[in-house]
């Protein structure tokens, strides 16, 4: 086949490692891109290049460059998020503002990148790796799921406008997998969930609880499944990925029921 160029962000540790990993050996061309190069030193690709997603100017730079080097890029994969949790009383404003900074503007910014490559093409795909915390909101979780909503606008949005111009585009909503997400979440947050003076300090027990005993997808079962939707002819709006069947059931409840069992189990 005619070799696709796939442009990976967030590329340095889990799903993003993997799907370079995977992919470069089903024959793709495999651009990783992360914010620090140090940490691609054992991502599997054919170029490796420094993009923070929080930088107008190294993301056109370092999309170019892909460009430049390869003469299209075919995929993105927008893989590079993270994680902070607390009560919405209790967020810390820039915190949250850094967050939505990587999880939000990061994807809009690679769009931004990416898309003018694409069109000159007339085709391409770009895929958004969302969470089921997009279509769900949780309990002391209410920042992170705030800026998966927004990525599923996003992802709609721009599969309208660019699907004029031959570029399809997805949202991917993964559950639980056995990545580093969960330990950098715990960096980001357990500290200030352990505050045995706030008032919802129960709340934040709990939660921290679940999040040792919560089952996670492996992450090589999550990313086959990943790359089957990325090599589909026509991508739907959406795909739900290593998602429980809790979840699945809850996403289609009515609120007044789902809010029951949310405040239920947290």
């Amino acid at each position: 086949m005619d070799e696709q160029v796939v442009l990976i962000t967030g590329a340095g540790k889990g799903v993003g490692k993997n799907l370079c990993t995977a992919l470069k050996k089903r024959g793709y061309i495999v651009a990783a891109a992360a914010r620090d190069t140090d940490s691609l030193e054992e991502t599997q690709a054919d170029m490796k290049v420094e993009i923070d997603v929080t930088d107008d100017e190294e993301v056109r730079a370092g999309a170019k460059a892909v460009y430049d080097k390869f003469g299209k890029i075919d995929i993105l994969v927008n893989n590079a998020g993270y994680s902070v949790r607390s009560a919405v009383e209790e967020m810390d404003t820039d915190q949250i503002a850094r967050m939505f900074d990587v999880n939000v503007y990061g994807v809009i910014r690679m769009i931004k990148a990416v898309s003018p490559f694409m069109r000159k093409c007339a085709k391409g795909k770009i895929i958004n790796i969302g969470s089921v915390s997009g279509r769900l909101t949780s309990v002391v979780n209410g920042g992170y799921c705030a800026s998966k909503h927004a990525l599923e606008a996003i992802s709609e949005a721009a599969r309208y406008e660019l699907g004029n111009f031959g570029i399809q585009v997805t949202v991917i909503e993964p559950g639980a997998m056995d990545t580093d997400f969960f330990r950098t979440l715990s960096v980001n947050s357990d500290d200030a969930m352990n505050n045995k003076i706030s008032p919802y300090y129960e709340i934040y027990q709990r939660d921290l609880r679940y999040r040792q005993l919560q089952k996670k997808a492996s992450v090589l079962n999550s990313v086959r499944q990943m790359i089957t939707i990325i090599e589909k002819k026509k991508l739907k709006v959406r795909y739900q990925v290593s998602l429980g069947i809790i979840f699945k059931i809850l996403i289609h409840l009515p609120d007044a029921v789902k809010e029951k069992l949310i405040l239920r189990f947290s």
